[in-house]
């Protein structure tokens, strides 16, 4: 008890400072702080003596009620995110003689992923991210928010904003860097707002599921949306210009005799809005896209192979236009090191009006090596050679990918 008592008495007073030190000869203040350290030891035992009857104090059973306050309890969320950071250099010959060159850092923004699990069979995911643009201001925009019910393995429905069912590359990597091989999507694939060809995003329902089939199970994937906009850039995101919606769907077969392979079939149709105002673009597009992929993934090696073909009729001229684009990309890992090649290909119809002025052809050739620093975080430096319509690039790159 004496010990007990100096101890407390030593944490009071340097609860007190060091006024209190320089007057400890006076007797009243003595008497005064002998009083408190009583006081405190009886609260300390009087809580002591609450902690053991605690302890030994059997839980309250559970009970209906208990049950039922655990089923109207606020879901659990957990956040996740994704960054990089970059270093590029380009050198670019112009079809007109001259050339330049530009080396900058870019800072790729901040991605947030948010997941929810509100019942049994009801999810929440929310894809935010928070870009920063060349003229130096901050974008806040929001890349997927979908609410899910997952009745079983073979039918899920979701309801919001998504990633478009086609292809392996759109279907499996969204925003973050770091989970991509490379430092950027393939040319086909870049989103609508980085001057993307394809409608990578749909606001509406989408039907999933995987059924099991003879040898081996086939996945699909189905999209009921909000159509183009007037221009490839526009995602309809409140609204939808014309009566007619996006319909399509991707299925991919993975055969159990081959871990590791697999290969599908994607399409969707769609009629793209009138533009007043604009040459040939006075009446409705119809759009019909189709494509193939074929991947084997299995450690240590990675192989994707994908193509897209779009078809666009013009009803203000009558005519059809043709535009076609892929990649394939092969990459072995070696420990922490994974090197790895990318073959480029856009190939745009001239005279369809909805893309002019906004893509350029291209084909390019990408060699990279990717290491992996720590299990969350990537180094990937890259060279890139691309022949455009006008300009012949040469650029490298090295990036730093991270997971948070």
């Amino acid at each position: 008890m004496v010990k007990n008592r100096t101890f407390i008495i030593f944490v009071f007073l340097l609860f007190l400072g060091s006024p209190l030190l320089g007057y400890c000869d006076d007797n009243e203040r003595i008497r005064e702080l002998e009083k408190k350290v009583e006081d405190l030891t009886r609260i300390v035992n009087e809580m002591r003596g609450q902690l053991q009857t605690a302890a030994t104090t059997p839980e309250p059973a559970v009970t209906e009620a208990s049950n039922e306050e655990e089923k109207t309890s606020a879901p659990k969320l957990t956040l996740r995110g994704f960054g990089h950071v970059q270093y590029d250099y380009s050198r670019s010959d112009f079809s007109d003689g001259t050339s330049g060159d530009t080396n900058h850092f870019t800072v790729g923004g901040v991605d947030l992923f948010i997941t929810s699990q509100i019942r049994d069979k009801i999810s929440f995911l929310n894809e935010t991210t928070f870009e920063l643009e060349a003229d130096g201001v901050n974008e806040l925009d929001v890349e997927r928010v979908l609410l899910k019910y997952a009745a079983n393995d073979k039918f899920n429905v979701s309801i919001g904003r998504g990633h478009t069912a086609m292809g392996y590359w759109n279907q499996t990597f969204h925003h973050g860097r770091w989970l991509e091989t490379t430092t950027d999507r393939p040319a086909i694939y870049r989103f609508e707002d980085d001057g993307g060809i394809l409608p990578t995003h749909f606001v509406g329902l989408e039907f999933s599921g995987t059924l099991d089939m003879p040898g081996g199970t086939l996945s699909y994937v189905s999209d009921l949306a909000n159509g183009r906009g007037k221009i490839a850039h526009e995602v309809q995101l409140v609204q939808d210009d014309n009566d007619s919606k996006m319909a399509g769907g991707m299925l991919t077969y993975k055969p159990a005799a081959v871990e590791g392979l697999g290969f599908g079939v994607n399409y969707l149709h769609d009629t793209i809005p009138a533009r007043a105002g604009t040459a040939n673009r006075g009446a409705e597009i119809d759009e019909n896209l189709s494509g193939a992929h074929l991947f084997y993934l299995k450690d240590p090696f990675e192989a994707i192979l994908e193509g897209q073909f779009i078809n666009h009729f013009n009803h203000a001229t009558g005519m059809r236009d043709e535009t076609v684009g892929g990649y394939g990309q092969l990459a072995y890992k070696m420990g922490k090191y994974k090197p790895y090649v990318r073959f480029d290909l856009l190939n745009i119809s001239d005279r369809d009006p909805f893309y002019e002025g906004l893509v350029e052809d291209e084909t390019s050739h990408t060699l990279g090596i990717r290491y992996e620093v720590t299990a969350f975080n990537a180094i990937k430096l890259e060279y890139r050679h691309s022949d455009k319509d006008n300009s012949k690039n040469n650029e490298a790159a090295i990036q730093s990918s991270f997971a948070f």
